[in-house]
This record gives C-alpha cells, sequence and structure tokens, in this order.
C-alpha cells in the first residue's frame, strides 16, 4: 500500500510475525529536505489479525508521525518477550 502525506511518500508493506501468524506493518517515508532526499523506515510495534488493517494503522502511523515533526523513535528490540530499550527492561 502506498501513500502520500505533506509530501512525503509512503510506502507500506506487512510482515507476518511466525509465532503468531499476525501482520506487522513496516514503513518506508521518503521526502526532500533542502534539496536533499530523505529516507526513514520505520516499524510500527503491534500485531494484526487482519493483514489490510495492519496496512492501514501503518498509514496512520507514518501520517502522525510527519505531523509530529518526524521525531526521533527510540530503537525497541525485543529479547525473549521482554521488550527492551538500550539494555533496560520496559515495563
Amino acid at each position: 500500500m502506498n501513500g502520500t502525506h505533506k509530501g512525503h511518500n509512503i510506502i507500506v508493506s506487512v510482515a507476518r510475525r511466525p509465532t503468531t501468524r499476525q501482520w506487522e506493518p513496516r514503513l518506508t517515508v521518503i521526502w526532500s529536505e533542502e534539496g536533499q532526499g530523505k529516507l526513514n523506515k520505520l516499524t510500527v510495534d503491534r500485531a494484526f489479525r487482519a493483514r489490510q488493517e495492519a496496512e492501514d494503522e501503518g498509514l496512520r502511523f507514518a501520517k502522525k508521525w510527519i505531523d509530529d515533526g518526524k521525531p526521533d523513535l527510540p530503537i525497541l528490540t525485543e529479547i525473549r518477550g521482554q521488550r527492551t530499550d538500550e539494555g533496560e527492561t520496559v515495563t
């Protein structure tokens, strides 16, 4: 699924989580800033039963990220079911 928002091109793809078989949105946002092409890849840390729902939510997430001024997002990783942020357990 592709979309545009405020001069940004948004590409939404989805991947299936192997353990839950649910769909996870993956986003690529492309825009031009001061004459230079910019690209940012985002992953929404949520999964959905329906592929279309994951695509729609991914597009909404990308638009909100753009509206919020493209803030830096913390890198979250999952290790054995625990989410961590820069090495600390997030509760």
